[in-house]
């Protein structure tokens, strides 16, 4: 089962599943999505058009896990996320362009 993931004041990431048809065949794909935080939509008009589909609860970032793969302790991971969050929503207010790269998603 794939579960989604809520980064506060970022937003959340999960893998939405579509059904298509490849020739008379019908294939399940499954592509990553990303849904911008509340707190982010104002800024520079920017808005989400859908919500997380079939109302699906997130799971909560796991501070302590990302820790532990950073080999850091937990305050240390959560500062550093939240600092980053907090960077990005202040140069989207500003209307500075941001290059947002994320490793391993999807």
């Amino acid at each position: 089962l794939l579960q989604g993931v809520r980064i506060p004041t970022l937003g959340s990431f999960d893998v939405v599943c579509t059904e298509t048809l490849v020739g008379n065949k019908a294939v399940i794909l499954q592509m990553p999505v990303f849904h911008l935080a509340r707190n982010l939509e104002g800024v520079q008009n920017l808005e989400n058009k859908d919500d997380v589909p079939g109302g699906k609860k997130l799971e909560p970032l796991k501070y302590a896990k990302v820790a532990v793969e950073a080999s850091v302790s937990r305050r240390k991971a959560e500062c550093c996320i939240l600092g980053t969050t907090s960077l990005l929503y202040h140069c989207l207010e500003k209307g500075v362009s941001v290059a947002f790269v994320l490793r391993d998603v999807g």
